[in-house]
């Protein structure tokens, strides 16, 4: 996969989708499923490909030492958490309803902490220390984790600026925002691996691995969201192990 490719694979589900949601409307139910899907995939990705990358030690490549990958993991998990309470859970397709105050103006926390999390995520999709199989230095099993997952996303996030009834120009303004932070996230990295920033390399191996614990966070979230009194409807659980499916497959 070339740079050019990952970057349009990484910004026009975005604004497909968003432009989707601002023309039509969406039932909720739906958008609970395109998520069980996201859940689904993101979680076994993780675990089947993202994991076993970025503990496994191979020869000519720098890597973490395994303790601090691991720790790099754990702070992911925990930085989305406090992401959270900027973004309010959309990551993950809370579309919160607010005060009757905030109807005139958008929620800035929502949008910063929204756009925090998708530019951390580009950082690791550049690793021009690994180029086997034709990769170019783009990760795409990570390219194909953010399509899945920001679908849902772009979704969520198109019906919050409808909620908060901003214009058509506005709406779409802040949807080209966002489908850009990750190629933005993905562009810093490849800048500065190009440059020869010293030490740059391990700083991506550490990205990799708070992307990781991004990940879980949000897949775990939603799978837990996903059930009504730890009851699963057998929709969800289909998305689920289609998400599952499309991960081993990919990965």
């Amino acid at each position: 996969m070339n740079l050019l490719t990952a970057i349009l694979l990484l910004v026009s589900p975005i604004l497909i989708s968003g432009m989707l949601a601002l023309r039509f409307s969406l039932k909720a139910d739906n958008l609970r499923l395109l998520l069980a899907l996201s859940a689904g995939y993101l979680f076994s990705v993780s675990i089947i490909h993202l994991l076993p990358e970025a503990f496994i030690q191979q020869e000519d490549s720098v890597h973490l030492n395994v303790k601090l990958t691991g720790l790099f993991i754990v702070l992911g998990f925990c930085l989305q958490l406090i992401i959270d309470t900027f973004s309010t859970g959309i990551e993950h397709g809370h579309v919160h309803l607010h005060s009757k105050e905030c109807n005139d103006h958008l929620p800035i926390g929502i949008i910063v902490g929204l756009f925090l999390h998708s530019f951390l995520e580009g950082l690791p999709v550049c690793d021009l220390n690994d180029t086997a199989n034709g990769s170019n230095g783009v990760n795409h099993r990570i390219v194909y984790g953010l399509i899945v997952h920001n679908i849902p996303i772009s979704i969520a996030f198109a019906l919050l600026l409808k909620e908060h009834k901003s214009s058509n120009a506005k709406a779409f303004l802040f949807l080209i925002l966002f489908a850009f932070m990750t190629p933005l996230g993905f562009a810093f990295s490849y800048i500065m691996q190009s440059v020869g920033l010293n030490g740059y390399i391990l700083y991506s191996k550490a990205a990799f691995a708070l992307v990781i614990g991004i990940f879980l966070h949000i897949s775990t979230a939603i799978l837990f969201e996903s059930s009504d009194h730890h009851k699963y409807n057998i929709a969800k659980v289909l998305m689920m192990a289609a998400g599952i499916i499309l991960a081993y497959i990919i990965s």
